[in-house]
């Protein structure tokens, strides 16, 4: 299945992306203070995550066989 670039390049709030994603948004403000965790995107004072580098980084971490039969 072929990715839409538009997609794969918009930019998701915390709360999109707790919402889409299950992690939560507090998750990811911990994570953030700490250095660890996704990279994000700083404007000014708003802070963006890149669906695609979320995508990249969940498949990096993605420890186990998740394949089920």
């Amino acid at each position: 299945m072929k990715k839409d670039p538009q997609k794969q390049n918009e930019l998701l709030t915390e709360k999109e992306v707790q919402k889409e994603y299950k992690i939560n948004a507090r998750t990811l403000q911990r994570e953030r203070n700490l250095g660890i965790g996704m990279p994000y995107i700083k404007l000014n004072r708003r802070v963006r995550y890149q669906r695609e580098i979320i995508e990249r980084y969940l498949a990096k971490n993605t420890k186990g066989d998740f394949t089920y039969k």
